[in-house]
């Protein structure tokens, strides 16, 4: 039985350092979503949850549910930046499937 992981977000309008930087000392991760016919979208998820299902392996392999908004999405884990010095999430790229 596969455990399906939902990654819950909210979309963002503005990119740029200073933005990423004040969200992630608001406790959140900045990210962007990818692919397939859709434009690139801007996201922010909560930091905590994205620890939470990072520390298993399954979600770097396995089609995610990317809830942006109230709407779903099916996306692969492209990416992950993280700190070196600390236990820190900078940013996460998904890359939507079909």
């Amino acid at each position: 039985m596969s455990k399906v992981f939902e990654f819950v977000a909210v979309s963002r309008e503005q990119s740029g350092k200073n933005v990423a930087r004040r969200a992630r000392r608001a406790g959140d991760v900045p990210a962007v979503i990818y692919g397939g016919s859709s434009a690139p979208q801007m996201l922010v998820l909560n930091h905590n949850e994205v620890i939470k299902h990072l520390e298993h392996d399954a979600v770097y392999s396995d089609v995610l549910n990317v809830i942006v908004d109230g709407k779903a999405e099916q996306a692969v884990l492209k990416g992950v930046q993280r700190n070196p010095a600390k236990f820190q999430i900078l940013h996460l790229d998904f890359l939507r499937v079909g």
